[in-house]
């Protein structure tokens, strides 16, 4: 009997594995359809929009417990984690025309949630953070959490 368990554990753990490499496939795929439809903004520009004092809401799509890492310096920041943006943003983004730059760890998430945002929920001017604040801080930009400024040593 216990062979026969194993084996069943064995086929069963098998055929859950196809599905789950499949599953990363459709979301890069998901990922690079949303990266072509949204419009992005280059850590550079974004640099420059902030150095300018730029009006535009940061829109923060992190999981909480990432937020802990840091964020750049932006005036207006709303943190709403990608999981519910659908449910939240409404409330706390009421003006659809505002300008609003997602972004998240890597930039995905980010091109996610600003396709759904212009294209489900309405609203007109928002861009992503390309590369996300993994590429902000290896262009060597700054990012504040609670231990002040941080940058990446190199």
């Amino acid at each position: 009997m216990r062979f026969g368990t194993l084996v069943a554990g064995m086929i069963l753990g098998l055929g859950l594995s196809a599905p789950l490499m499949a599953g990363d496939a459709i979301s890069e795929a998901l990922v690079k359809s949303a990266e072509k439809k949204a419009i992005s903004i280059s850590s550079k520009e974004l640099q420059k929009m902030i150095d300018d004092g730029d009006e535009f809401i940061g829109l923060d799509v992190r999981e909480e417990h990432m937020r802990e890492e840091g964020t750049f310096d932006v005036e207006e920041d709303v943190k709403i984690a990608r999981g519910v943006l659908e449910f939240d943003v409404g409330a706390a983004i009421p003006n659809k025309k505002a300008l609003i730059v997602v972004y998240c760890r890597a930039g995905k998430s980010a091109a996610l949630a600003a396709v759904t945002m212009k294209e489900q929920l309405g609203y007109s001017n928002v861009k992503y953070l390309k590369g996300g604040l993994d590429e902000w801080l290896e262009e060597g930009h700054s990012i504040y959490n609670h231990f002040g400024e941080m940058v990446l040593a190199k």
